[in-house]
């Protein structure tokens, strides 16, 4: 950084420094909006295709750890919600049950609110509207691709779990579940939350990752 003419401070940038995360990503982010608010002089080399291929890869495993944690905790949600899974010592009421799936879906919830509410404010310009859009794209494809990925693989478990296979495995871990019966119907009454697991990623992964689009639009200063 250095004192450039009229007063303006010139940025270089810094490619060590690509942003690695999403609070990197967002930071790199609010240092773009500083420099377009007051007005200095931008490189035009500071967001080439390569810069904006890594902010989409930023926001493609944000995607990623945010469906993997909505794959794995969507089953518990549901299998709270069939009564499968005891919650909170017992029966959960229908209080306990939200409060379940609201658990499991935070993750996701916390990352819409962050990109489509936080950087609502940092959308006016032209370098970090490139970035945020980036930004977001990657998250959305990564987020559809992974509830595509849990959709088979839970419908896949779920054929997999045939009265046989389950007895089967059931018997063979004899001596380490201590009643198979016991394990054999609450593998079995796992069943229909998985069913249900993998329609729920299916439908709302996408809808999470839209979501941040519209907040932009409607609350993006421009």
């Amino acid at each position: 950084m250095s004192e450039g003419r009229g007063g303006f401070v010139h940025v270089s940038p810094s490619p060590h420094a690509s942003p690695r995360n999403i609070i990197d990503a967002i930071s790199e982010i609010q240092q773009y909006h500083i420099i377009e608010r007051t007005g200095q002089d931008i490189p035009s080399d500071f967001l080439t295709m390569r810069g904006m291929l890594t902010f989409f890869m930023v926001g493609f495993r944000s995607g990623f750890w945010e469906g993997a944690f909505l794959g794995l905790l969507l089953p518990l949600g549901w299998g709270v919600w069939e009564e499968v899974i005891p919650a909170f010592g017992g029966t959960a009421d229908l209080f306990g049950k939200c409060l379940v799936f609201l658990f499991g879906c935070g993750i996701s919830l916390m990352m819409t609110v962050l990109l489509g509410g936080i950087l609502a404010g940092y959308y006016g310009g032209n370098l970090t509207r490139k970035a945020i859009n980036s930004l977001v794209w990657g998250r959305t494809a990564s987020l559809v691709a992974k509830g595509l990925l849990v959709f088979c693989v839970f419908n896949l478990l779920v054929f997999l779990l045939s009265p046989g296979n389950v007895y089967f495995v059931c018997e063979a871990l004899r001596g380490l579940v201590g009643n198979p019966a016991s394990f054999y119907r609450g593998i079995m009454g796992m069943k229909e939350p998985l069913r249900k697991s993998a329609a729920t990623q299916l439908y709302l992964s996408p809808v999470l990752s839209l979501v941040p689009f519209v907040t932009l639009r409607l609350f993006g200063r421009g």
